[in-house]
């Protein structure tokens, strides 16, 4: 039904315009992918770095010389109404823009995509949020204003949160019970101290490959030292209601045929406490150095459970990897295209006005923030990536109950006390940036929910 509609605003002329904000990997991938679909179109691209949205544009085929440039949002309108492709550096001139149908925010700084969310929503435009710093921060208080501005405020699809979403609202549709979802990992014995400096050592990433796809060294650093699929399966587990069941889940090493076994009760021979959870399947061995045979890297996985015989001997006649006493089943996808399948949550958006993925009024999850290593009163935290803390998912209540400083507001914030490795930090334990929008949006989040 995509191609059809799309097909049709493309003969109609009357493409959906849209605008992308922050040009890195993920920004260039995107419009990478819309130029070659019908029926949608980047109209304009914002990043502080000019030279990163030229890259985008120019990596699929825009000559320099086509583009215009535009510094308030009437030369925005007016380029976007020549045919032009604009370039911003500031994200609010496609924000305010009548001409723009749906916003992409691909920043990963919560600072930024507060601000830009914010105002997204505010001027009533649909937001898709790759920004999933932001999301597990402020993602219910977002999507409560997408609500009352009536348009979609949603997760995107090809990332592992999305992709995991639409398995989960498959089997939910079904009837199944969710026993576990979540995410491979690629985890080693020392990433949890990994720094950004590393980056092209353990990505092995050659000079040419960081300066062509615009690398940013410490949100590829998140995805090493464990705190992105930490905060991924918290948005996850905020969307589908699902929370951890221990703080920064199990993550055992496992291979494909071995995920429904193992993320099955303990008294079913698995390792949960309880059904309904989000999780990580680590694809390194227990050596903390080897891969696995049979690993899911990258991909992402539910186990389901079904009472009735008939439709489990169906699920083991068409070969599902059994669990849970012959009750549990696995679906899994060995793979997640990121901003390759990102026009599907675009789409789905602009035509019929529906989410990948959105949070449930009332969070589940947070995630907290602890020491990467010993720190001293008076070090600036750096947030998801830097040098200084690491991410890890818990439930709500907890983080509420022990009044735990999440991640998304441990950027550019004092410590006031030493705090040792692997310890939680505390709201008490920092001296918070009362300046900060996306403290202010947060404070507000907390009060209503």
């Amino acid at each position: 039904m995509f191609s059809t509609q799309l097909a049709k605003r493309a003969a109609d002329n009357n493409p959906i315009r849209v605008g992308i904000i922050g040009a890195g990997k993920f920004g260039a991938g995107l419009v990478a992918q819309l130029s070659q679909m019908q029926g949608m179109v980047t109209s304009a691209i914002a990043d502080i770095d000019l030279e990163h949205a030229t890259g985008a544009y120019k990596a699929s085929n825009v000559p320099s010389n086509a583009l215009q440039r535009v510094g308030n949002v009437n030369a925005m309108d007016d380029a976007i109404r020549g045919g032009k492709p604009a370039i911003t550096e500031d994200g609010l001139h496609i924000i305010q823009s009548d001409l723009i149908d749906v916003v992409v925010e691909a920043t990963g700084i919560p600072e930024v995509g507060a601000r830009m969310a914010y105002h997204t929503l505010m001027h009533r435009k649909h937001l898709v949020m790759v920004n999933v710093e932001t999301d597990v921060t402020i993602g219910p208080f977002l999507r409560r204003l997408a609500d009352n501005a009536g348009v979609v405020y949603t997760v995107v699809d090809g990332d592992q949160p999305g992709v995991t979403m639409n398995i989960v609202e498959w089997a939910k549709t079904l009837g199944f019970e969710i026993v576990a979802a979540g995410r491979g990992t690629v985890f080693y014995d020392d990433d949890r101290i990994g720094i950004p400096d590393t980056v092209p050592q353990r990505f092995g990433f050659s000079q040419e490959h960081i300066e062509r796809r615009t690398i940013n060294f410490k949100m590829f650093n998140s995805f090493r030292d464990g705190s992105k699929a930490q905060i991924e399966m918290t948005s996850l587990a905020n969307m589908a209601g699902l929370p951890p069941d221990v703080r920064g889940m199990h993550e055992p090493s496992v291979n494909i045929e071995d995920i429904a076994r193992v993320f099955s009760l303990q008294k079913e021979g698995g390792i949960l406490n309880r059904h309904g959870v989000v999780e990580l399947a680590n694809s390194v061995a227990t050596d903390g150095k080897t891969m696995l045979d049979n690993p899911l890297r990258m991909g992402v996985f539910v186990v389901i459970r079904t009472d009735h015989p008939f439709t489990q001997e169906d699920l083991a006649g068409y070969n599902l990897y059994p669990g849970g006493n012959g009750k549990n089943y696995l679906l899994y996808r060995p793979y997640h295209l990121v901003a390759v399948e990102a026009p599907i949550s675009i789409a789905k958006a602009a035509l019929y006005g529906q989410p990948t993925g959105t949070p449930l009024p009332t969070p589940v999850a947070d995630v907290i923030t602890v020491a990467k290593r010993d720190l001293k009163a008076g070090e600036v935290l750096d947030g998801s990536g830097g040098y200084a803390v690491n991410g890890l998912i818990e439930k709500a209540e907890i983080a509420r109950a022990e009044n735990l400083l999440p991640l998304g507001l441990a950027y550019d914030v004092k410590l006031n006390r030493d705090v040792s490795q692997g310890e939680a930090i505390s709201y008490d334990m920092v001296e918070l940036n009362e300046a900060s929008f996306v403290l202010k949006l947060r404070r507000l989040q907390d009060a209503t929910v």
